[in-house]
């Protein structure tokens, strides 16, 4: 099965499901599961933020701060805009969209 994973800049690439890319996944899109790099307060990964280590190790839980999590396909085409265009009200929008998704 192939999967739609998008890099730092937004670009798309199509790899299969067991291969590991050599870049950072921000967003992975499988059939009709949409993943986006966020926090578990569900804050989205901004690397326009000098603040956002995409390597932060998160000292309450162990492990990294940054995990794929599960969203809605808007909330996922909203994040990889902003990837792409770097506007700041398409993060805005997908920040909205992932929050409300687990209300």
């Amino acid at each position: 099965m192939k999967v739609i994973v998008a890099d730092i800049n937004g670009t798309q690439h199509e790899i299969d499901q067991e291969s590991q890319p050599d870049f950072n996944v921000l967003a992975r899109w499988s059939g009709n599961r949409y993943l986006v790099l966020a926090s578990n307060e569900n804050d989205l990964f901004n690397p326009l933020d000098p603040n956002n280590n995409i390597n932060k190790r998160d000292k309450e839980r162990g492990g990294l701060f940054w995990k794929l999590r599960t969203c809605s396909q808007e909330c996922y085409l909203q994040y990889t805009t902003f990837l792409r265009n770097k506007n700041k009200a398409s993060y805005l929008l997908a920040q909205r969209r992932l929050y409300n998704d687990f209300r």
